[in-house]
């Protein structure tokens, strides 16, 4: 999960997490984040740089000296990052295998960069 990564990463316990607020997705995060000065969050690279692009008042902070963008989660530069995941029940036939193969095509990064995700690169 998106948590057992932030707290690998910072080396914290769940215990030791005192949240004033638990967002559900990233626009909400996003919104939180910049409506009070004194709070930090984390949400989608693909979300933040857009609403950065929209103008919202947010900003992404470098770890380990490597800056928070795309390409950094990209090319793997970018040391917290986590997998976007496609789950089935079962192995995948039909249309839910054809989906995950245009998913994953290479000819479709576009279409996965409008849905603010980050392709891998190749």
């Amino acid at each position: 999960s998106t948590l057992k990564k932030f707290l690998e990463y910072f080396g914290v316990n769940n215990s030791e997490v005192k949240a004033d607020v638990v967002i559900g997705d990233n626009q909400q995060g996003i919104k939180t984040v910049a409506g009070n000065p004194n709070a930090i969050g984390y949400v989608s690279i693909g979300a933040a740089e857009y609403s950065m692009q929209e103008g919202i008042s947010i900003k992404l902070l470098a770890l380990d000296g490597v800056e928070a963008t795309s390409e950094a989660v990209a090319n793997g530069s970018f040391p917290l990052l986590r997998q976007l995941t496609l789950v089935t029940k079962g192995n995948p036939t039909g249309l839910a295998k054809q989906f995950i193969t245009f998913v994953q095509g290479e000819e479709n990064y576009d279409i996965v960069r409008l849905q603010k995700f980050v392709p891998p690169k190749n």
